[in-house]
């Protein structure tokens, strides 16, 4: 009888030959090499607040193009990780002390790892001394180089859809804001009123409100028919006027107008708005969609 199973080329290979860390600059060497070893501890960057060193996954999408929370007082950073610029990477700058010790990055902070800083370690005999000088620079081509994934592809700059900071009215020709539930509620017409200017305030992460395109707005007395209703142009307005909008604490710029003729609304209808705008990125975004708060 016949083995089939009888075939030295069905045997299992005798070594393995893949190194997945003969570059020292990929990330998977970097997560093997610094993330996980140095800045995975209790209390830290274990989950415990982002960036989360805990697998190569959650380092990657707490890292790049991911927004600071802590910045320099400068406001310099946006990102902890700009794929192509190491200089204006919190990551990097966050592991520079100058001669003394201190962090270039912010003289009161402390240099990452943190157990390894002048404050915790004034001896500076913690292992990182020991490697920094040869990891760092790893964690500066990486992030020059594109700040590619473990599979080599450079990431995309992600882009919000616009959002909506506030809405304001004034009776056509004047200056005084027309009362409402404030910061966000009704807007209130009184009955005598036959034209009311419409301002909107909206926010971009990449374009200037005022270069915004497509620029249409409706209304309907019913909240759930707007397919149906008439879209309108919006004006862009420069420069635009700055009023508070849905967010108390603060000014907005309102560069978006549509004067309203009220002559086919009666006292008492209650009249719902959404307007339409598209970046150079999304599709033409709704504001507010079904489901939004506004």
């Amino acid at each position: 009888m016949l083995n089939p199973y009888d075939d030295p080329s069905l045997d299992p290979p005798q070594s393995n030959d893949t190194n997945y860390f003969n570059n020292p600059s990929s990330f998977a060497a970097l997560q093997n090499n610094i993330f996980q070893p140095y800045c995975n501890n209790s209390g830290c960057h274990d989950g415990t607040f982002e960036p989360d060193f805990r697998t190569i996954e959650s380092s990657y999408s707490t890292l790049v193009y991911q927004p600071v929370i802590k910045n320099s007082p400068a406001e310099t950073y946006q990102y902890r990780v700009k794929p192509g610029e190491s200089e204006k990477s919190v990551l990097y700058a966050r592991l520079l002390a100058d001669a003394s010790g201190a962090s270039t990055f912010d003289p009161n902070s402390q240099v990452m790892p943190l157990t390894a800083d002048i404050a915790y370690d004034p001896d500076q005999s913690h292992i990182w001394h020991g490697v920094k000088d040869q990891l760092i620079p790893n964690i500066k081509d990486w992030i020059d180089n594109g700040a590619t994934d473990i599979f080599g592809n450079i990431p995309l700059e992600p882009n919000k859809i616009p959002e909506m900071r506030g809405c304001i009215a004034f009776v056509t020709g004047q200056t005084t804001l027309l009362s409402r539930e404030q910061p966000r509620g009704t807007i209130y017409i009184p009955s005598n009123v036959t034209s009311v200017d419409f301002w909107f305030s909206v926010l971009d992460d990449i374009q200037n409100s005022s270069e915004l395109t497509y620029n249409k707005v409706k209304f309907s007395k019913n909240l759930f028919n707007f397919s149906s209703q008439p879209a309108y142009s919006l004006e862009v307005i420069t420069p635009p006027i700055i009023e508070t909008g849905f967010y108390q604490s603060t000014t907005d710029n309102f560069y978006h107008k549509y004067t309203l003729n009220m002559s086919s609304f009666n006292s008492g209808d209650v009249v719902f708005i959404k307007i339409y705008l598209q970046d150079n990125v999304n599709p033409v975004t709704e504001i507010p969609s079904n489901g939004s708060e506004y």
